[in-house]
């Protein structure tokens, strides 16, 4: 007998996504849905926000909706495999249901959050929110809107001018009335940009950067990776999470009640989601800018704006096994979880990009 076999498992699954929701779900294996493809989720990372490959290899993360419901099914069968007897005992009604058995796992919360299960109208209506709660907005309707938007305006076409992987996304730029000389977005493509990085033309190729660094922390679906961290936190029992996975492409509201607005909740990300954006931007102004040289400013004037690096000190060697493992319950508790890399780590991915993307240009001429 093989456990294996398709023909098997299709039924185990259904009854096995019944048992998790009141409401029948829809098997993923049925014909009548062959475009659905599973993703077999074999490892998970500590957080949702790691990303696996900060070098940039697509400017544009996978988004399915349907191959990922279908993934956590699979996933959350799997995981029920260890106590099968008893499930399946359950199912049948020959034992009765132990207590806390609905209780989501840690393993199917991880992977949960790793999916790309969250709709984009989801993601629009959070921003929206959020986009209206601000009071610092420059008009486009006013003399310095007038003024700065089509600057700004011009840079955002350019920088998407280079993605050539379709999205999904329809980005939407805005003007803060602030002398600082930043960037910052939001789920679902809200993209934020300083008058200070638009008010002088010796600026704008930091504002390049900046502004393409944004994109890339949508397009990577940094902002929404988090969402759906905070999302999936507030569930306890799995049918929490297999009831909203139903409702939200139909109502989104359902999701986005559960995260609450904060000012600033997508200004701080992992730092391999930082770096990832940085070697991202690179990519894309290495089309804005065909000239290596013109390139290479872009990045040195964002380097520019950079804490200074201090220097590093020698690491001292642990003397024993115990102080060894201190140290490593030490930097657990004091390294935050999610952090802007430092600037020694920035210039290094920054400048290992830089001499991959220009060598490719050098070559193509």
């Amino acid at each position: 007998m093989k456990l294996c076999n398709a023909t098997l498992w299709a039924p185990a699954l259904a009854a096995l996504l019944a048992a998790c929701s009141a409401s029948q779900l829809s098997n993923p294996f049925d014909s009548a849905k062959s475009d659905v493809k599973v993703k077999q989720i074999t490892t998970l990372s500590p957080r949702a926000l790691v990303v696996l490959d900060k070098n940039c290899p697509e400017l544009v993360q996978p988004y399915q909706l349907t191959d990922n419901f279908a993934s956590l099914a699979v996933f959350s069968m799997k995981e029920s495999i260890k106590d099968l007897p008893g499930q399946l005992g359950h199912l049948l009604g020959k034992t009765p249901a132990q207590p806390g058995t609905d209780k989501l796992s840690d393993s199917t919360r991880l992977a949960a959050k790793q999916l790309n299960w969250m709709p984009m109208t989801a993601e629009e209506l959070y921003a929206e929110r959020q986009h209206n709660a601000r009071t610092d907005v420059l008009s486009r309707e006013s003399k310095l809107g007038r003024k700065y938007y089509p600057t700004a305006d011009k840079m955002l076409r350019e920088i998407l001018a280079s993605v050539d992987e379709p999205y999904d996304y329809r980005f939407k730029l805005f003007i803060l009335k602030t002398s600082n000389r930043n960037a910052l977005a939001l789920p679902g493509g809200y993209l934020y940009i300083d008058q200070g990085l638009l008010d002088s033309p010796e600026r704008q190729p930091k504002a390049y950067f900046a502004l393409a660094h944004e994109v890339s922390h949508v397009l990577q679906r940094h902002e929404t990776k988090e969402m759906q961290s905070l999302v999936v936190d507030s569930f306890s029992v799995k049918k929490e999470l297999i009831d909203t996975l139903e409702a939200a492409k139909s109502n989104p509201a359902i999701v986005v009640d559960r995260v609450k607005l904060e000012k600033g909740q997508f200004t701080k990300h992992h730092v391999d989601q930082e770096l990832q954006a940085d070697s991202c931007a690179v990519r894309m102004l290495s089309h804005v800018y065909p000239n290596n040289k013109d390139l290479a400013a872009s990045i040195n004037a964002f380097e520019a704006d950079l804490p200074k690096m201090e220097p590093s000190a020698p690491a001292k060697p642990p003397s024993n096994d115990g102080e060894a493992l201190a140290e490593s319950m030490h930097d657990i508790v004091k390294s935050p979880v999610m952090r802007h890399p430092n600037t020694r780590e920035r210039t290094e991915n920054l400048q290992a990009i830089y001499r991959e993307v220009s060598s490719a240009t050098t070559a193509a001429k």
